[in-house]
């Protein structure tokens, strides 16, 4: 039951709508009894389900039952998955697919012809695994058509070899790179610099698009889990220096294409540097019209996300705040940014109704969204809470916080966010000491402050909150004085 709650949660309403329609379609009986405990699972009914849909206690009727929904969840995931896939890949293992069908069924001709298109796609976008995959189809059934010069083939094949190699070891770095910045105090740009020294890899002009797309990825994951997108920038402008003198390929890679300037112009406006972020956007905009615009669905909300959050942090919050409440079926990022938005207007009330909204445990967003961004939705609940002078869920949300993440933070050197908590504590006892001098100096003390230009946009977000209490002044005048560049 878990699993099948776990993975109904994780559908947004777009999708539920349609597994609907595709377990509607696919009875074969007037019985609808899946769908209608996947009704009662979808609104949060999880006692009393075998009397709600059989009228008694029936324990091997709904097992029995709860399994046909989850095979069937798993079913609708795939096809789904498949029908709404507009990935260049995608279409690419289709035709490789059919291709062994067609040979398993006798049909050689229809399968050459099938997997040599495959061929010519997988190797005009220079997708490496796939390309594996196809060559190994290939010289299976190289022996059914005497055309075939086999020797060129394996040529090819130990040649593609070798790429898929490369792109393993980037796979490899990735992970241990991940790992290494769990525990290590280094800058972004040394771990990264060393593991790609270890697994001998080298930024330079002969990597392809999805291979830089990869290490851009590395950098900016990187960046996340150290909340330090500044020492990650250096490697993401030579990174895309490299991109940009592969402009001529761009449209055969659009997907990478779009999804690294996604990356670019997230860095920069992490960094603060609001003109860069809005360059890359515009150029993100007309990427995502480009070829009917097959790749709008996938970046669509983050563009608007980012472009929103640019508005916000150039004196344009009531601008920001409506594109974000624009976004249809919004991720928990999104929701999260929503609120930070609401919360720099002062309408509490509207933060605790979107706030609302994220009903998971921290558990299920951690899952889904990452630490850090639970560590911020934490924050920014004890906060509006403060502001809604809620005393009783303060006391608990606080000490919640500090049972379940202090020992965490502190493994991972995050020992600022505790003492912004102790900080807030201290505001929250006491909250005519913050204009005082004391108060003051005890937050100078309280943090290693890196500088403007390094400091992360959201850290001094939060920051300016407490400013604007020690100045008595509004925070989102506070905000933009602090993160101006």
């Amino acid at each position: 039951m878990k699993e099948l709650i776990a993975i109904i949660s994780s559908m947004n309403g777009e999708e539920r709508l349609a597994f609907h329609a595709f377990a509607k379609a696919k009875n074969r009986r007037s019985d609808v009894k899946n769908i209608t405990l996947f009704h009662l699972l979808e609104k949060g009914v999880t006692t009393g389900l075998a009397e709600k849909i059989y009228g008694k206690e029936n324990h091997n009727a709904l097992y029995a039952l709860t399994k046909r929904l989850r095979d069937s969840l798993i079913d609708f995931t795939t096809s789904h998955s498949l029908e709404t896939e507009s990935d260049e890949e995608m279409q690419i293992l289709k035709s490789l697919l059919a291709s062994r069908i067609f040979f398993e069924k006798g049909l050689y001709k229809l399968g050459f012809k099938t997997l040599k298109k495959a061929l010519q796609k997988a190797q005009y976008l220079e997708l490496y695994a796939l390309l594996n995959e196809i060559y190994h189809t290939l010289l299976q059934y190289a022996h059914k058509d005497e055309s075939i010069e086999l020797p060129l083939i394996i040529q090819d094949y130990q040649e593609n070899l070798k790429n898929h190699l490369a792109e393993a070891h980037l796979i490899t770095a990735y992970a241990s790179i991940k790992a290494d910045l769990q525990h290590t105090s280094q800058d972004v740009e040394e771990v990264i610099a060393r593991h790609l020294k270890v697994n001998d890899i080298k930024l330079d002009s002969s990597f392809g698009y999805k291979s830089l797309y990869t290490l851009m990825t590395i950098a900016a994951d990187a960046a996340g889990i150290k909340t330090d997108y500044y020492s990650a920038s250096h490697f993401m402008e030579e990174a895309y220096r490299i991109v940009s003198a592969k402009k001529d390929l761009a449209s055969r890679h659009l997907y990478y294409h779009i999804a690294i300037l996604n990356l670019m112009s997230m860095t920069h406006f992490r960094n603060k540097d609001f003109k860069k972020a809005s360059v890359f956007l515009d150029i993100m905009k007309a990427q995502l019209e480009q070829e009917k615009g097959k790749h709008k669905k996938t970046f669509e909300e983050s563009y608007i996300k980012l472009r929103s959050l640019v508005a916000i942090y150039t004196g344009k919050l009531n601008d920001g705040i409506t594109q974000l409440d624009h976004i249809k079926n919004p991720s928990p990022e999104s929701q999260l940014a929503a609120i930070m938005a609401h919360f720099q207007k002062e309408d509490y009330l509207k933060c605790s109704s979107i706030m609302r909204d994220l009903s998971h445990s921290n558990d299920f967003y951690e899952k889904r969204a990452g630490f850090i961004w639970v560590i911020k939705r934490n924050i920014i609940e004890i906060l509006i809470l403060i502001e809604r002078n809620q005393p009783d869920l303060v006391e608990s949300r606080m000490r919640s916080f500090n049972k379940k993440y202090k020992k965490r933070l502190l493994d991972k050197n995050e020992i600022r966010v505790l003492a912004y908590l102790k900080l807030l504590r201290k505001y929250y006892d006491a909250p005519h000491e913050v204009t005082t001098e004391a108060f003051f100096n005890t937050v100078e003390k309280s943090f290693n402050w890196i500088g403007v230009e390094r400091e992360d946009i959201f850290v001094m977000t939060f920051y300016a909150w407490l400013k604007a209490k020690m100045q008595s002044r509004p925070l989102y005048e506070i905000t933009l004085e602090l993160t101006a560049m």
